[in-house]
């Protein structure tokens, strides 16, 4: 079997890296080939071969492309999001795609923390100041109390459970969610959470932190309607997918104090336009897409990607959690999923 890395250049995942994972391909009889191709087209002609097509960030594995590629069995993300691969076509054409769920999680709180601390304690607005020469003790934006404060999850899955125990547990921070797809029987074990609609998490908020996936439901979710709901002392984190807020809309918000302030870990277009306004505000915290990078996160990553396909050829078994076309499962593909 032949398997390609289509975009080796993304830099989620190092040379060494992808080299670990090429010699567990080699041991189960695949060929791996690392490249970098940025458009349909080029994935079509250069993995006309393949069976296997593997993603380090968000190549556009579409309808056409997967119609063009008949051989192809199996797309493997290096990651948790796959919206740039279309599930639904991928189920019907007899695809498998393959993510990694949950497998950043706790990186990802930690980050969102270092963001909202940063922020409420104007860490970054004085670094950039004591190096510019200036002193400003005591200046800036007043920090509040977390303790005092009501944080907002958009999402109550692995990342934003991790966030809660850290601002519940060791702030005593109060902690609202919004997530409609969360069973009774979840909420149950969180009595401290109070499971609010997106309106209230808006207008109850201080600090919301995004922890949903892109999707046509999510997609500039958070716009100008949006923020002017929000208080205007309150806070926004995505350590998520870039446009599920509006960027535009965004530094309209911060530039006419409709919200306070912004972490980001993911913005609409990466790298971000040097021309953003949001460079410029020094109540924005901006991460380059880093929240999975982590000691536990990397070899989970690596340790999974070079698991799951050959392990489904030596013994014809998949993970059902990996699978992320959950249509697939209900169809023949040679494979078990448990």
């Amino acid at each position: 079997m032949r398997a390609v890395v289509v975009d080796k250049n993304y830099g989620s995942v190092t040379p060494e890296e992808l080299e670990i994972v090429r010699e567990a391909y080699a041991k189960a009889g695949i060929t791996l080939v690392a490249e970098h191709y940025t458009t349909e087209d080029e994935i079509i002609a250069g993995c006309a071969d393949a069976q296997i097509i593997l993603g380090t960030g968000n190549p556009p594995v579409t309808r056409r492309v997967m119609e063009s590629l008949p051989g192809l069995k199996f797309i493997q993300r290096f990651g948790v999001g796959v919206n740039s691969i279309d599930l639904d076509a991928a189920a019907e054409l007899g695809k498998i795609v393959l993510n990694i769920p949950g497998f950043c999680a706790k990186e990802l709180a930690d980050l969102a923390t270092a963001m909202i601390m940063g922020l409420i304690r104007n860490t970054n607005y004085y670094d950039r100041k004591i190096r510019e020469g200036e002193w400003p003790k005591c200046q800036y934006l007043l920090p509040p109390d977390v303790r005092t404060l009501t944080l907002g999850l958009y999402g109550f899955g692995a990342a934003g459970r991790h966030l809660y125990e850290i601002f519940h547990g060791g702030f005593g921070t109060k902690v609202i969610a919004c997530d409609p797809y969360i069973p009774e029987s979840a909420k149950s074990m969180y009595p401290d959470v109070t499971f609010v609609s997106f309106d209230e998490m808006l207008e109850q908020s201080d600090i919301i932190s995004i922890h949903v996936g892109l999707t046509p439901e999510t997609r500039h979710i958070f716009n100008r309607e949006a923020f002017k709901r929000m208080k205007n002392t309150a806070m926004i984190i995505n350590t998520a997918r870039g446009p599920i807020i509006d960027q535009k809309d965004l530094a309209w918000a911060l530039e006419n104090g409709e919200i306070l302030y912004a972490g980001l870990d993911t913005v609409e277009e990466e790298p971000i336009d040097p021309a953003d306004p949001l460079l410029k505000m020094d109540n924005v915290i901006l991460s380059p897409h880093s929240g999975s990078y982590g000691i536990g996160a990397k070899k989970t990553q690596i340790d999974t990607v070079c698991e799951l396909i050959p392990g489904a050829l030596t013994d014809g078994t998949l993970p059902a959690r990996n699978v992320a076309n959950k249509g697939i499962l209900i169809k023949e593909t040679g494979y078990k999923f448990v």
